[in-house]
């Protein structure tokens, strides 16, 4: 199984040094029996030019899938820079829907030097530590690196309190200018927003509510109608796209048994699409 897994990537060990976007937080499943843990890197230095590349790319290693096991192998720190022996993935053609990190993903073989002393990755670690606010009369949000977007825990928006997510204009990016204005044309009459929201998500889950209902021997009515729908749920979240169009979760009202509802706002302002997240 280590063949197989080892066969995505080249033969030959190089070295490489990267400032860490993230920590470990999670790993895939390979054939079951084993997990590829991940960190990604937000910039790196060309081993034979000495060139700081701020290109994301990826580490990966494989563990064993051991309920009792503790962490991911490795204790990578965000922001830490690493000297690494790797081994670069094969190259492959991306789909349009792939990010072209993903030909940019290293096989971890060893970890050579910890806390490695670099005057061009400690410059940009510096700059990327620094905080980054966008302020607006409804709450500032600040920019979180590791999910390249602007967040705000609670934003009161007419009587509403909304955990709002910006997404930046580019992956890596420190703006948020297109999802801004989205949000702020949105923010200005939410209520009314929120009132269309709720009406199309009635017409897309209506049905399905009295459907889970039918199986809720505790049921203390015998139907749901579009009103009392209307009534129970009510929103969480909401992030907002550089395009424009904006996602939304509601809280069920225990409709779902506690299950989200996720409902996808295209730029034109029309629901397209209303469904169960969870």
């Amino acid at each position: 199984m280590l063949a197989e897994f080892e066969a995505g990537y080249e033969k030959e060990d190089k070295e490489i040094v990267v400032l860490l976007k993230d920590q470990c937080n999670g790993a895939g499943v390979f054939e079951k029996k084993w997990l590829i843990p991940s960190v990604n890197f937000i910039a790196s230095i060309d081993e034979t030019t000495g060139e700081m590349l701020k290109e994301e790319g990826r580490i990966e290693w494989i563990i064993e899938n051991d309920p009792s096991r503790k962490g991911w192998g490795y204790d990578f720190k965000q922001y830490g820079i690493y000297r690494l022996l790797v081994r670069k993935c094969v190259q492959k053609e991306l789909s349009p829907y792939q990010s072209a990190f993903m030909n940019n993903r290293y096989m971890l073989v060893k970890i050579l030097e910890q806390n490695v002393s670099d005057d061009k990755l400690e410059e940009y670690k510096e700059y990327l530590s620094k905080p980054v606010l966008i302020e607006t009369k409804y709450g500032n949000f600040e920019l979180d690196r590791s999910l390249s977007w602007f967040s705000a825990d609670i934003i009161e928006l007419s009587g509403f309190e909304v955990s709002v997510s910006l997404e930046t204009d580019e992956d890596n990016g420190d703006t948020a200018d297109g999802a801004l204005q989205t949000f702020l044309n949105t923010a200005e009459n939410f209520g009314e927003f929120d009132k269309k929201i709720k009406e199309t998500a009635a017409k897309y889950l209506l049905d399905l509510a009295n459907d889970w209902l039918a199986d809720n021997d505790e049921a203390e009515v015998d139907e749901i109608t579009k009103e009392m729908f209307i009534d129970s749920i009510e929103i969480s979240e909401m992030t907002v796209s550089p395009d424009g169009s904006i996602t939304l979760y509601y809280d069920d009202g225990d409709m779902f048994w506690g299950h989200a509802i996720e409902i996808s706002v295209e730029p034109d302002g029309t629901v397209s699409d209303a469904n169960i997240a969870g």
